[in-house]
């Protein structure tokens, strides 16, 4: 009984391999916004995440929409880095041949909708540093 539940799948998805297991993973054409470009783009952004935040919480949010704007798309653009390389490191396509591209689809459409939701919340509600700041202070 116990070998026939550590022989089934986790969480019901079967994995697809294709070849056997010896062979060789097959390695993507090189592409200059994989490598250490995309790497040092998204440092960059970690590294530039720390002062624009404390710009946007030093200065009001009303006074200046553009700082306002800027950090929620940096902290947007951040989140959806991160969840992306969760997806590439764990949601291999190998592995996952159907619900790999699907997730990935999900969390684009997710971030645009995330973007589009702080462009409103920007521009029509108080902003995002007074948000924080009344947060902050209740």
């Amino acid at each position: 009984m116990l070998a026939w539940f550590w022989t089934r799948p986790l969480w019901g998805f079967a994995a697809i391999y294709r070849g056997t297991v010896n062979d060789p993973t097959t390695f993507p054409p090189p592409n200059r916004s994989q490598g250490s470009y995309h790497w040092a783009f998204e440092r960059l952004l970690a590294a530039s995440l720390l002062p624009i935040t404390g710009a946007a919480f030093v200065t009001s949010g009303s006074a200046y929409p553009v700082l306002d704007g800027i950090l929620g798309v940096s902290l947007v653009m951040h989140s959806h880095i991160g969840f992306d390389s969760i997806l590439v490191d764990y949601v291999h396509p190998r592995k996952f041949s159907k619900l790999g591209p699907t997730l990935t689809w999900v969390l684009r459409a997710t971030t645009v909708g995330v973007l589009v939701g702080v462009y409103q919340f920007n521009t029509e509600d108080i902003g995002l540093t007074e948000l924080v700041a009344k947060a902050w202070h209740a």
